[in-house]
């Protein structure tokens, strides 16, 4: 029997199923681990208007004063070489995710030199 998803994954899931962008739907949950997460949903109409998931809960904690150092990610889709440098300087310490998008592998790579902690996929077929 498969455990249930954690509870950040399963709102990172839902953050994904509201998302406008036409190309790629992908949510993301900046946690403490324990209960709080730093998500703030918002729309965003276009693909080039769409900030990838992981950058977006970055910025949106930081223009919150929310702290990232040592917090977990969760995350529906691998992320990609951009956003792993986001997250390295964020000081995020873990990062788990969903879904592996081998086109991204250069993130996953980068995350793992950087001895960022990394958990996935996740996806039960």
């Amino acid at each position: 029997m498969n455990e249930p998803l954690a509870p950040h994954m399963a709102k990172a899931l839902e953050y994904k199923a509201l998302s406008r962008n036409t190309n790629r739907q992908v949510g993301a949950v900046i946690t403490n681990g324990v209960g709080a997460h730093n998500t703030f949903l918002t729309h965003q109409e276009t693909r080039s208007t769409t900030q990838h998931a992981e950058a977006h809960a970055i910025c949106i904690s930081a223009a919150k004063g929310k702290p990232t150092m040592d917090h977990e990610i969760y995350v529906t889709l691998s992320p990609c070489i951009a956003c792993a440098k986001l997250i390295i300087q964020a000081g995020i310490k873990t990062v788990h995710f969903y879904e592996y998008d081998p086109e991204q592998d250069f993130g996953i790579k980068l995350l793992k030199l950087a001895g960022i902690k990394l958990h996935g996929p996740l996806k039960r077929d």
